[in-house]
Formats: C-alpha cells, structure tokens, sequence
C-alpha cells in the first residue's frame, strides 16, 4: 500500500480495522528492532522491547498529531523513551551502539576500538546526537524532535562531539 503514514492512522481511527495497524507495523518493526538493538545489544530483549513499543503505539495512536511532526519522528521518540525507562528500569543502562559492519582487518579493528574508547569518554549529550546522525542516519530536524532540543543545538553539539572525538582519540592515532 502506497499510502503515507498520516493517511493510514486516519483509516485506523475511521474504521478500527487492525489490518492497517499491521500496515505501520510492518514498516517500522525492523527500523524500531535495530535501533532498540543498538541499545541493548541483546536480540532478546530488543525484540520484547519492540513488542511493547508497539503495543504503546497502539493505544497512544489517537494522540498523534501530524500538526506537530511526522509519524516517523513520534514512533522514535516513544522507541527511545521506552528503551531508556527499560533500561533504567532493569539497572542496565549501558548505552553502546554498534557500529557498520566492518572487515576484521587490523587497522579497522583498532579504528573500531578507537572511536568505542573516544565515544564512551565524549559525555551521553554528545554521545547520543553524534550516534543518531552518523550511526542511525536521523536528520537534524529528528534529533531536533526527538531529544526536544532546536536544530541549533543539534547542529552545535555535533560539531562539539566531533571535536571531542578527536581529541580523545588524537593521541592514539
């Protein structure tokens, strides 16, 4: 079906049909696993977490307002929110994130350890907006949206994470 998100929410909320319910599900589950597995690192528990993002989504649907942002930008900042409150909630609240696939080459591995030491010493602000725009491909505007932050802050803090990135990891390179 080649109908945007908006217009599927308006027939689920005209007819009650779950059928396009399953239509969003079935867009966003894989993009919602990834990005919860890039939190946890478990496929266990990412998929669990998927399951009650959806099940939120579903019961907080009549509260989207595309007046206010896309449905893509709703659905990951409910992902997120559920993620973190889990974490929290199971006292594991170790953000690493995964980076692309990379060759076992020696050089690649020690660059994929360098940016893992430069991330983990960069502070969670400059950490999250630096992973979501380079790792998870958000634009400026989602991040913006997500994190309830202006796009000038967005665009500052990552200019700022590349600078500390930099600095953390110059004496190694």
């Amino acid at each position: 079906m080649d109908c945007s998100d908006e217009d599927i929410i308006k027939k689920l909320n005209s007819t009650g049909d779950i059928q396009f319910f399953e239509i969003l599900m079935n867009r966003y589950k894989n993009r919602i696993y990834n990005f919860v597995l890039k939190y946890l690192s478990s496929a266990e528990d990412s998929e669990d977490i998927t399951q009650d993002i959806f099940v939120k989504v579903y019961f907080k649907l009549s509260s989207f307002n595309p007046d206010k942002g896309s449905f893509s930008t709703w659905i990951f900042t409910i992902a997120r929110r559920t993620t973190i409150n889990k974490l929290k909630e199971r006292k594991m609240y170790n953000l690493t994130y995964e980076l692309e696939e990379v060759n076992n080459t020696e050089s690649q591995v020690e660059n994929k350890e360098l940016l893992y030491l430069g991330l983990k010493n960069i502070g969670d602000k400059y950490k999250k907006v630096l992973t979501m725009y380079y790792i998870e491909g958000f634009k400026y505007g989602e991040i913006s949206n997500l994190l309830d932050i202006s796009i000038n802050t967005v665009k500052t803090r990552i200019r700022r994470a590349k600078d500390l990135l930099k600095n953390e990891i110059k004496d190694y390179v």
